[in-house]
């Protein structure tokens, strides 16, 4: 069997923390690109607000709600396998994020 054509796997997923010992992310968003194993904290912060991640890997991002306001956020990096592509899986994964935020949001407008 072909494992990646019968089951692939997508370029991004959101690491879901609640299993039988309770929500271990509780109130945090984790990124996860499966090609190069890197993992994200995904973090609202306005860009005067950076100073304490200055001394880590980051990417600040912007990106534009479904309602036209700007939202300011940064990707803090955990842990990655692919440092020659980072820049590169930056601003994809903002993208994604970006991309997800704006689907989630009109999903809770359908409500």
């Amino acid at each position: 069997m072909n494992l990646q054509k019968n089951y692939p796997l997508p370029e991004f997923v959101l690491l879901d923390g609640d299993n039988q010992n309770g929500e271990q992310l509780l109130e945090r968003t984790v990124l996860l690109h499966i090609p190069s194993q890197s993992v994200f904290e995904v973090v609202a912060a306005d860009p005067d607000k950076m100073q304490p991640f200055k001394d880590i890997q980051h990417f600040p991002f912007v990106f534009t709600n479904i309602d036209g306001d700007d939202e300011h956020h940064v990707l803090l990096l955990h842990r990655t396998n692919a440092n020659d592509q980072l820049s590169d899986i930056y601003v994809a994964a903002a993208n994604w994020y970006g991309n997800y935020a704006n689907w989630l949001d009109g999903e809770v407008d359908n409500l």
